[in-house]
């Protein structure tokens, strides 16, 4: 299931926006719904407002909690594409209800590709039909994640059991206890067999027996997958390499402490406790494991400032990263950063803008028919500079004192220029001038001759 549309006629600053989120003409998926969606705008142009309406709306779930008061919405739609269908669900609020108890109707208008119209109670079977065989309908991460690796026990949540997952709602350290549990039960079984070892050869029996006791736990270790190495292996060390740390694979037993836990080492082998991890390696580690164990299928998986205490190198690697844990869903990134920016085609970003009124609106980077030959931005060509300027439309990317240097640059190189037309390049001054050029070239990063 992939979201095709969003039409708010009147929600806060939203007046009468319609989003297309398909494929224009000429691509080779074109009507098709986009398969990654890049939102970016200014602060308050309703980038959250937008995943948590996809985030909700996937799954019939209750609006007034996620967005306060809504005496002045009327409806609200998202169309959809699954299977051989596309769904426009819309809903409308009830304005007698109790605001608290706020009641919301349903409506559905269905069709086949071929736009041939099916009753509606047939639509809703098959709607839920189509709900009940995927595992969930979205998941959702926000910018506050909670970034603690621990969780206490009132709050564990079977989180295969949840169809809309809000890691805004609970901790994303759940899906870190259910893979603890995983490796303590395997560890577990590990130290049961070399205690067997440890028994047999403390008995002093033949050397054979010994041998099939190591050769039985060499078996198990092959028809028995780790799940630390699988964990290491498919998920965390692709991305804590950046960090010059890997998933610690090996079981050094000492004591309880050691069973049931996912530790971290540098590369030279050296153990780093949770408590030193840095905020930006908790992040990636807490947005992928949950893509990890529950292997997301045809659901929407929306993420808010994905770029949040990421470094630069990093944030260019992170989308096609969280694809890769996934089969078949639609990703949408809610962003302020030009290099997240850098990943998408022009048609999967969506530019919010407020026009004079305040009110939002999309910025079109086409003119004409939506055909991917008349888009005149496309943000995987530009540096980060032009991407400031043309995506972000920050006016003017240099300070004023880079301003004021390059202008004394320019003056000094004329100098410069003089001086070696008169032949005096080698004079007190003409020496005392080179050098000042070539110090401000030096903080400028500008190449001299």
């Amino acid at each position: 299931m992939k979201v095709r549309s969003i039409t708010i006629p009147d929600l806060h600053h939203f007046k009468d926006l319609h989003l297309d989120l398909t494929y224009p003409a000429g691509h080779p998926k074109a009507g098709q719904a986009l398969d990654k969606v890049c939102i970016i705008g200014q602060s308050g142009t309703g980038k959250t407002t937008l995943l948590k309406l996809i985030s909700v709306l996937s799954y019939r779930g209750s609006l007034y909690k996620e967005l306060g008061s809504m005496d002045q919405i009327s409806q609200i739609s998202l169309g959809f594409e699954f299977e051989d269908l596309i769904a426009s669900q819309t809903i409308a609020f009830d304005d007698e209800a109790d605001p608290e108890k706020k009641m919301v109707a349903y409506y559905w208008n269905v069709a086949y590709q071929d736009d041939a119209a099916i009753e509606l109670e047939r639509a809703n079977l098959q709607w839920d039909t189509y709900i009940k065989s995927i595992k969930q309908t979205s998941i959702y991460f926000p910018a506050d994640l909670d970034y603690k690796l621990e969780v206490e026990h009132d709050d564990l949540l079977n989180l295969q059991d949840q169809k809309n997952i809000d890691f805004s709602s609970y901790s994303a350290a759940n899906t870190w206890t259910i893979i603890l549990n995983e490796i303590r039960r395997y560890q577990e079984e590990e130290i049961k067999i070399r205690q067997e070892i440890s028994h047999i050869a403390e008995k002093a029996i033949d050397l054979k027996s010994i041998q099939n006791a190591v050769k039985k736990l060499e078996k198990w270790r092959r028809e028995t997958r780790s799940p630390v190495q699988d964990i290491a292996d498919k998920c965390l060390d692709p991305l804590l390499k950046n960090f010059g740390l890997r998933v610690k694979t090996k079981l050094d037993f000492q004591g309880k402490d050691d069973i049931g836990f996912l530790k971290i080492e540098d590369f030279a082998g050296n153990e780093v406790p949770n408590g030193l991890l840095s905020t930006g390696t908790k992040q990636v580690m807490l947005s992928a494991l949950p893509l990890y164990l529950l292997q997301p299928e045809k659901c929407q998986i929306l993420y808010d400032e994905p770029e949040r205490s990421l470094y630069p190198d990093l944030q260019r690697t992170i989308i096609d990263y969280y694809q890769s844990l996934t089969t078949d869903c639609q990703f949408f990134f809610a962003t302020h950063s030009p290099i997240i920016a850098s990943s998408f085609e022009p048609w999967e970003i969506v530019e919010l803008k407020f026009d004079k009124n305040w009110n939002i609106y999309r910025d079109l980077y086409y003119e004409g028919e939506n055909h991917v030959d008349n888009y005149f931005v496309d943000p995987r060509y530009l540096d980060y500079d032009l991407i400031l300027k043309k995506v972000f439309d920050l006016k003017d990317t240099s300070t004023d004192l880079r301003m004021e240097a390059l202008v004394e640059l320019t003056m000094l190189k004329n100098q410069l220029d003089q001086l070696k037309q008169d032949g005096k390049l080698k004079t007190p001054k003409a020496k005392e001038i080179l050098t000042r050029y070539k110090l401000l070239a030096q903080k400028l990063a500008w190449k001299t001759e």
